[in-house]
């Protein structure tokens, strides 16, 4: 049955009959009002909803639109802003009327989340109320830009004299036939009240170079590169040099190497650092900047006291050497401040604080935390998305808080990340960044009025920076009335706030940093070296050239370059090696010995450019060899000649050993440091000893025998010669008969006659 008003059934769709008539009409007039003052106050625009206007949906157009100019940055009730947009039409169609307008959203935005809100509003989201509309003027080729001014009354924007002071949310749109193709939203300020604290801002920076080279060539060249006007430490000088307000933590490394740079430039730009640090809070970082994340994953100490880049080396300092060392590894004396005692350079960052630790990640763990506090640092830097507050604030609390490790308390450096993001923000950021940085230090500042609080801007290890762009921005802020510009030891000494905070991860490797393994080939590499130094009279001169190559593929710096990093690490062993094989043992092929104690000769070599006490041992592998002793000798230093060629000395020793009986015996030659007998420091070399002792022996019995012999031949000839006939007459003729008395010896006046004339022949 088709329903009718008197079966009291109403067609589908139709009004009850109590919303029919003037009552109806009386209450869609409302409804339709209630819907324009919402959009009056929500910041809609009059003409329709947002949700009405056509779009282009975001990530298909290539429409793009850049704020070039916007001025003034902040306010007065009485000003006009006026604001300069660029438009460029990326697409392949023509715009055939292209039209900007300027719309505001006159709520004072109170909290920062509401910044963000607004920032973060896609192309079809609200852009206001409309205060101004410009045409280009002419179609948009493709390819082709186009700047449009448009301007607007303080008053008109919602920030005339009674209103809130609190930033206005601007949208700059771009349009084509009603079609909205681009939106760059920003914000719109005035100065505050009397009553509001301004907000403390301590901003640093980080003053860390290219990572060291071997080669000393490609280093210098990479100086020269990063420290000209293009490059990112010519940039970075030339965004902070020119304000105290920054504070600078530096590699005292790439300061002293850049000061003894043969380039010019390079070291005016050392002489600019220099000049520049008067009322600046400065902090040295150690030398060659070593990975703090990497030595404590690898549980290692960090390297300290690694000597810096002199004039009198060459201006790589991890080539450890002067540009005119040997092959072998050894040094000239002449050319190294440590050979010859002269003072050790300059550290072109002495007076420095040392107690600020920047470890390379954003957020480091609480074992790099742990290992830093260990290691003498008492505060260190904590990036965006450090420590953020456990429960969610309605205000943002000073950039300071305390990390508990087990090697002490440390004082963290919290960076606001909103704030570090806009303040280091690059090219194409524009003056959109400086007006959202100064609606979050606003914001900042009117959340507690009468609590006055310290924030932190870390701007990035790696930051790129534009120093137009930066410069104007630290100006606007210091010209804000909100924010005072304050130095990092005054954040310092700033009392934490009782604020909850996340905990900082307990180990977490990042990706690029050195590897335990090659950590720990380095320290052993070193530990070698500094045992074998300890033949030299002055171990340190031995040390001192070759300590940087054992730190500098250590540096943060190498995170982005691996492979490089790879080859650092090898070149510091090779030339460890090569200093430990300045000593040497001389073989020969073989020893013929035959008595049972004898002094064994070795000679032994040197490159050194220093006298060497050592010890030698002798390891025979037969007990018919002994060698009970080890001889004790100083080898002279090597010498140059005429031309600079390096001379080795060579010294023969004498060893004592004792052989027992007869054999063929293999001997093993040691060299060991004097000073630590434990220590080797020379490759073991063999030679054969061809031993007979026995021989001695059996000589000895011969030649007794053969005395023996000699001395009854001996006797036995002369026992022949008393029993000869001669003897035997003689004998018989001379003497008288027993019983004849004795004649009476003839008188004269010769005396009495001699025997032999009495003797008949």
């Amino acid at each position: 049955m088709t329903p009718s008003s008197r079966s009291g059934a109403r067609p589908p769709g139709a009004a009850p009959a109590s919303l029919r008539g003037p009552t109806a009409r009386l209450l869609v007039t409302l409804l339709l009002v209630l819907v324009v003052a919402a959009g009056v106050l929500l910041g809609g625009t009059t003409a329709a909803p947002p949700a009405a206007a056509d779009t282009v949906p975001e990530g298909e157009d290539a429409v793009t639109l850049e704020l070039t100019s916007f001025a003034p940055t902040v306010l007065a009730p009485d000003s006009t802003l006026t604001v300069t947009a660029r438009v460029t039409n990326g697409t392949e169609q023509t715009l055939d009327s292209p039209a900007v307008t300027l719309g505001v959203d006159r709520r004072a935005l109170r909290t920062r989340s509401a910044l963000e809100s607004w920032t973060t509003t896609g192309l079809d989201g609200r852009v206001g109320t409309t205060v101004a509309t410009e045409d280009v003027g002419r179609p948009l080729a493709p390819g082709e830009s186009a700047d449009v001014t448009l301007s607007a009354p303080a008053a008109e924007l919602g920030l005339g004299t009674g209103n809130d002071p609190g930033p206005r949310g601007l949208a700059v749109a771009v349009s084509d036939g009603g079609t909205r193709l681009a939106v760059q939203r920003t914000f719109a300020l005035r100065a505050p009240a009397d009553d509001v604290s301004p907000v403390r801002l301590s901003v640093v920076a980080a003053l860390t170079g290219p990572p060291v080279d071997p080669d000393p060539v490609a280093y210098d060249d990479a100086l020269s590169a990063a420290v000209a006007s293009e490059g990112r430490l010519g940039r970075l000088l030339a965004a902070t040099g020119g304000t105290s307000d920054v504070g600078w933590v530096a590699d005292p490394a790439l300061l002293a190497a850049a000061a003894v740079a043969a380039d010019p430039a390079v070291n005016a730009w050392a002489d600019a650092v220099s000049g520049a640090t008067a009322g600046r809070s400065t902090f040295a970082l150690r030398a060659y900047d070593p990975d703090v994340a990497a030595f404590a994953h690898a549980g290692l100490a960090l390297p300290e006291g690694t000597p810096l880049p002199s004039s009198g080396t060459s201006s790589d300092p991890a080539s450890g050497t002067p540009a005119d060392d040997t092959a072998d590894g050894t040094t000239d004396g002449d050319d190294d401040a440590a050979d010859t005692g002269t003072p050790a350079p300059p550290d072109p960052t002495n007076g420095w604080r040392t107690d600020l630790a920047w470890p390379a990640d954003a957020v480091p763990d609480l074992a790099t935390t742990t290992l830093a506090v260990a290691s003498g640092a008492t505060a260190t830097v904590v990036g965006p998305g450090g420590l953020a507050p456990a429960d969610s604030l309605t205000y943002t609390p000073s950039g300071v808080a305390t990390v508990t490790t087990s090697a002490g308390p440390a004082t963290a450096l919290v960076a606001d990340p909103v704030l570090t993001a806009l303040l280091s923000a690059g090219d194409g950021s524009g003056v959109s960044a400086t007006q959202r940085l100064l609606a979050e230090t606003a914001v900042i500042a009117r959340e507690r009025p009468a609590d006055q609080r310290h924030v932190l801007a870390a701007l990035p290890r790696s930051w790129e920076p534009e120093p137009g762009l930066f410069t104007a921005r630290l100006d606007a802020l210091r010209d804000s009335g909100w924010v005072d510009l304050a130095p990092v030891d005054q954040l310092l000494a700033v009392e934490p706030p009782a604020v909850d905070r996340a905990s900082l991860p307990e180990d977490a490797p990042a990706d690029g940093e050195i590897g335990a393994a090659e950590l720990r080939s380095l320290d052993r590499s070193r530990a070698e070296l500094a045992a074998f130094a300890t033949v030299a009279a002055d171990p340190t001169a031995l040390m001192r050239p070759l300590e940087p190559a054992f730190v500098t593929p250590t540096a943060v710096a190498y995170r982005a370059a691996p492979p490089s990093r790879t080859l650092a690490v090898q070149q510091a062993e090779q030339r460890s090696a090569a200093v430990r094989g300045g000593l040497s043992v001389e073989t020969r092929s073989s020893f013929f010995f035959v008595a049972e104690q004898e002094d064994l000769p070795v000679r032994v070599r040197s490159t050194l450019t220093q006298d060497a006490t050592v010890q030698v041992v002798l390891r025979p592998d037969d007990p018919r060899l002994r060698a009970p002793e080890r001889t004790t000798v100083t080898i002279p230093a090597a010498t140059r000649d005429a031309d600079g060629d390096l001379v080795p000395t060579e010294a023969s020793v004498g060893v004592p050993v004792e052989g027992f009986g007869s054999g063929n015996v293999t001997v093993e030659v040691e060299l060991v440091s004097a000073a630590q007998p434990q220590v080797r420091v020379a490759e073991p070399q063999q030679f054969v000893v061809r031993v007979r002792a026995d021989w001695e022996s059996v000589g000895t019995v011969v030649v007794a025998v053969l005395l023996v012999i000699a001395l009854f031949a001996g006797i036995w000839r002369t026992v022949r010669r008393g029993r000869s006939p001669r003897r035997l007459a003689g004998a018989t003729l001379d003497q008288p008969s027993p019983q004849d008395p004795p004649a009476a010896a003839p008188s004269g006046p010769d005396g009495p006659p001699r025997r032999d004339e009495e003797r008949v022949e």
